[in-house]
């Protein structure tokens, strides 16, 4: 029958009677015998390695405080992380950090004002980065004609930073940003 195969086991000697294979044998059981060598290593060698264990330690206290009191963290949870960045001038570099860290002269100049928390006129919770971008229904209509993102995360590596500041500039915030 064609469907039918024949299966043979076979003992094969591993190095036996192969002179190159004997004298590695004799080598490697000899080298058993010996002492490691304390030698220098390269520093090539150690700085990946080094390079991960600190980003391990990073990421493990980023997660610590960042589920605690840390909001940057729902934006980038997994360290290192790139975010979209390239802007055209450079007011809209400092927007978009400003976005990405959460604060702002709109949402944040209170504090040093000594004022109350500015608060969202149409909602009537306390005004956020987060909020403006991704929470107010009363910018529904006018933010689904730029994007329509659940989550700062999904933001800010999903949509242009320009298409972001176009939304800016239609709610009248970007200079205020």
């Amino acid at each position: 029958d064609a469907d039918q195969k024949e299966i043979v086991f076979m003992w094969v000697p591993g190095h036996v009677g192969i002179r190159g294979n004997e004298v590695a044998d004799r080598a490697a059981k000899k080298a058993l015998d010996k002492k490691p060598i304390a030698d220098l290593v390269p520093f090539s060698d150690l700085k990946p390695l080094t390079a991960k264990y600190v980003y391990q330690v990073w990421q493990k206290e980023w997660d610590e405080t960042g589920l605690i009191s840390n909001k940057f963290h729902e934006i980038l949870p997994k360290l290192p992380d790139k975010l979209l960045s390239f802007c055209n001038t450079r007011k809209e570099s400092t927007v978009l950090n400003r976005l990405h860290i959460g604060h702002s002269h709109l949402t944040h100049s209170f504090i040093l004002r000594k004022e109350e928390a500015p608060v969202c006129v149409a909602c009537d919770v306390v005004l956020t980065v987060k909020h403006i971008l991704i929470e107010c229904a009363d910018l529904l209509e006018i933010r689904k004609k730029y994007f329509e993102e659940k989550s700062l995360y999904s933001l800010f590596r999903n949509v242009i930073p320009e298409v972001i500041f176009d939304f800016l500039r239609e709610i009248g915030v970007f200079y205020k940003i």
